[in-house]
């Protein structure tokens, strides 16, 4: 797994501007259940009706599904995701910003490294647009 960050967190460095010089993060294997409650979703009909397969908790630990598998590009894609929440939030640039920004940022970047992995763009563009007009009042 530690292979697997430092690939994608070289990836991130050649595309973004983003100081790199962190320490891995801890992963954390789960179940949907507890990835939900870790996330703060309590109720177990909610949780269900989620896709939540991976999180960053803003500390030192990426939580992924259970069922992440490090040779698949569709998980590898989601890893890279919160790798970029997770130098965010090393970098700072979590302070002062509106969540849909630095949440649009992420997906931008997990598209477009799914571009070069011959994968489509994951994220509905309607959506990245709504993140971000949800910031223009922040």
């Amino acid at each position: 797994m530690d292979a697997l960050m430092l690939s994608l967190l070289g990836w991130i460095n050649l595309n973004t501007e983003y100081d790199m010089r962190v320490d891995l993060p801890n992963i954390v294997m789960t179940e949907k259940a507890n990835l939900c409650q870790q996330y703060g979703i309590d109720k177990a009909g909610t949780c269900q009706a989620t896709n939540l397969k991976a999180f960053y908790n803003r500390g030192l630990t990426i939580y992924l599904h259970a069922d992440f598998d490090a040779s698949n590009t569709q998980d590898q894609s989601r890893l890279l995701h919160e790798l970029v929440h997770y130098i965010q939030w090393h970098n700072g640039t979590n302070v002062g910003e509106c969540w849909g920004n630095l949440e649009s940022e992420a997906y931008n970047l997990q598209d477009d490294w799914r571009e070069e992995q011959s994968l489509s763009r994951h994220t509905d563009p309607f959506r990245l647009l709504m993140m971000q007009a949800a910031c223009e009042d922040v």
